[in-house]
């Protein structure tokens, strides 16, 4: 939980910073994390108890990518190139957030 928090605080700082017209606020920057993250943990509960390799899950991490593209999509009048830049913007935020925890993680039990 602790690194979904820090993830949708660094999506939010970066469209606050980006986003002048002031469209994508915190909730969707929650919104952005917690979804995908949840459809991860669902996915996790299936491959662990249908017994599929666990390499499968990596295929879910492109939620962090999919989910923002079609909220934005639905929610705002962006255009495509801007709507693929800030989806893959958090799914970069997110990918830099979960490696720095495993690190941290590692260090820390080391």
């Amino acid at each position: 939980m602790i690194q979904i928090a820090v993830a949708a605080f660094f999506v939010w700082c970066f469209f606050k910073f980006i986003d002048k017209e002031g469209y994508l606020d915190g909730f969707t920057s929650l919104a952005f994390i917690l979804a995908p993250a949840l459809i991860i943990f669902f996915a996790t509960v299936l491959v662990r108890a249908s017994g599929l390799p666990i390499w499968v899950l990596y295929l879910f991490e492109t939620s962090y990518f999919l989910v923002p593209l079609l909220m934005l999509k639905s929610m705002t009048e962006f255009t495509w190139p801007k709507i693929i830049g800030y989806s893959a913007a958090v799914f970069t935020i997110n990918l830099v957030c979960q490696v720095a925890g495993f690190v941290f993680i590692a260090t820390a039990s080391a």
